[in-house]
């Protein structure tokens, strides 16, 4: 069993804790929402790529068809190098150098 520090505040003590949506705690749950949503808001945005959802999908499904022939070939761990050639962008894996 754990040791309780002492002189921790109250913030410190509930860090981490989740409590179960019961009878007893339930008419605070649109207390619990609101401050969910406040932290989501704060949470880092993510990056949109420029490719409608279609274009996206086969995009991903082309890079996991071309990496899992990278493997096959047993080259190793790969990264993606991304250039523009001639008005085109071409992604094309290359070997993953160690350090």
């Amino acid at each position: 069993m754990a040791k309780i520090k002492k002189g921790l505040s109250d913030e410190d003590m509930l860090k981490g804790f989740s409590e179960d949506l019961t009878f007893e705690n339930g008419m605070y749950a649109d207390e619990k929402v609101r401050q969910s949503k406040i932290k989501a808001a704060k949470a880092p945005a993510k990056k949109e790529l420029l490719l409608p959802e279609e274009a996206q999908e086969r995009l991903n499904r082309f890079l996991l068809e071309i990496s899992m022939e990278w493997l096959k070939n047993k080259n190793g761990n790969c990264t993606w190098k991304v250039l523009k050639e001639n008005g085109q962008i071409v992604i094309k894996p290359v070997a993953v150098t160690k350090k």
